[in-house]
């Protein structure tokens, strides 16, 4: 998390994660992003020796330093992970 006097902006990695698979709320001061990660599918044919990707729900909290008005959170979520920005009310 980092800010400048204009907005503030959370970084987060979240590897093999679709942006239809991430949620990020903000209620007063606090950032919720929750998730999943699905499950591969194993395909028929291959024997498989070694997986070692974990599937399942994740979430993350974090108090902010000021209250943010939900309906100006910008969140995006790429390859290179997701960012949500938001307007700093100093």
């Amino acid at each position: 998390m980092s800010e400048t006097d204009n907005e503030i902006e959370i970084r987060m990695d979240v590897p093999g994660i679709q942006s239809e698979e991430i949620e990020v709320e903000v209620t007063g001061n606090t950032l919720l992003i929750t998730g999943e990660r699905k499950d591969e599918k194993e395909e028929k044919g291959r024997t498989y020796h070694r997986i070692e990707r974990t599937s399942g729900s994740f979430s993350r909290s974090m108090t902010l330093s000021c209250e943010v008005d939900s309906d100006q959170v910008e969140a995006q979520c790429d390859n290179d992970g997701l960012m949500a920005l938001f307007p700093n009310p100093i």
